[in-house]
This record gives structure tokens, C-alpha cells and sequence, in this order.
């Protein structure tokens, strides 16, 4: 392809009857000033193609990188949905276990209440048994001293007066006045032994 200054070089030989010098040079003058445009669009062009290769190369450049990018991203989101997965099952597992251990701790304390509440029952009725037992036994041993007083009003006094005192003994059906003062030492004993009770469940709730 001629440039425009080769164009504007080339001259021609005169012939009779040929071509006005000026006409072809004024010809030759727009094709040159055409091939001037052409060539700087062309230049225009090929600078514009130049930074549009550039550009996407810079493109496919921060393709690649944004393509490492969401692939970090991916391993990272699943790497933290693993690990909290993980702490999630451990809660669970350490909560459940520490669950289990308050219900076996508490089971085991209610037995052992429940053990000291029965060993607590039977130490207070054995020592209720053992008060009535001895109230019983003091009642007993008036009525003994009550039998051998008669005895011996009986051989001090005679026969006569043993009849007399028995003749003033109440008949059946007749209230007797004696009997209250056992029935009242029994009540008492059973008011102690309540009031024992009583004293060793505050203790032991304290």
C-alpha cells in the first residue's frame, strides 16, 4: 500500500492531449489527504485494540483471582461449618453428660435421705418403745409396792381391818380414781417421746 508521501511524489510524463497537470494533482493531493485519514485510523485502532488485549488480560487476571477467591471462600464457609458442627456435638455431649450427673447425684441423695429418714424412724420408735417400757415397768413396780403395803397393813393390822379396806373397794362399774395416775404416766411418756421426735427431725433439717 503507497503511503500518502509516495502518492504525493509520483509525477508523470506530458503527453499532447493528456490529463491537466492540475487536475491530477489535485487528485493525487485527496488520495494522499484519504490514505493520512486511514493511516491514523488505523494507528487510533489499533492503540484502542492494544488496551482492549490489555484490559482483558487484566481481566482474565482478576478472573483467576476472584476464581481462588470464591474457591478459599468455599473451603473456608465448610471448614467452619465442620468446626462449628463439632462444638455443637460437644455441647450436646458435655450438657447431656453433666445432665446425667446432677440426675444420678440427686437420686443418690434422695436415697441416702430417704435411708437416714428410716434409720431415723426406727431409732425413735426403739427409743419410744424403750421409754414406754420403762414407764411400764415403774407402773408395775408401784403395783407391786402397792400389793406387798397390803401384805403388811394385812399382817400388822389383822384380818379385820384387810376386810374392811376391801369392803370400801369400789364394786364393778364404780369409777375408780386410782387407775388415772398410770394412764396419765403413760400419756406423758408418750408427750416426751413425741417431743423427742420432734427435736431430732429440726436437728436433722437443719
Amino acid at each position: 500500500m503507497l503511503s500518502s508521501e509516495e502518492i504525493r511524489s509520483v509525477t508523470f510524463e506530458k503527453a499532447m492531449r493528456g490529463y491537466r497537470t492540475e487536475d491530477v494533482d489535485a487528485f493525487l493531493e485527496q488520495v494522499a489527504a484519504g490514505v493520512d485519514q486511514l493511516a491514523a485510523e488505523k494507528a487510533d485502532l489499533e492503540k484502542k485494540l492494544y488496551i482492549l488485549a490489555q484490559k482483558v488480560e487484566e481481566y482474565r487476571a482478576e478472573e483467576d483471582t476472584l476464581k481462588s477467591a470464591l474457591i478459599n471462600a468455599q473451603r473456608l464457609g465448610e471448614n467452619v461449618i465442620h468446626e462449628a458442627k463439632a462444638k455443637a456435638d460437644s455441647v450436646v455431649r458435655e450438657s447431656t453428660s453433666r445432665a446425667q450427673r446432677i440426675l444420678e447425684a440427686a437420686a443418690e441423695r434422695e436415697r441416702e435421705e430417704k435411708d437416714k429418714l428410716r434409720q431415723l424412724e426406727a431409732e425413735i420408735a426403739s427409743f419410744k418403745g424403750g421409754i414406754l417400757s420403762l414407764y411400764q415397768q415403774h407402773i408395775e413396780s408401784l403395783s407391786e409396792l402397792d400389793r406387798r403395803v397390803g401384805d403388811v397393813h394385812t399382817a400388822v393390822f389383822g384380818e379385820e381391818a384387810a376386810a374392811q379396806e376391801e369392803s370400801s373397794a369400789p364394786e364393778e362399774g364404780e369409777e375408780i380414781t386410782a387407775e388415772p395416775v398410770e394412764a396419765s404416766a403413760i400419756e406423758n411418756a408418750g408427750s416426751i417421746v413425741d417431743s423427742y421426735q420432734d427435736a431430732v427431725l429440726n436437728r436433722d433439717a437443719d
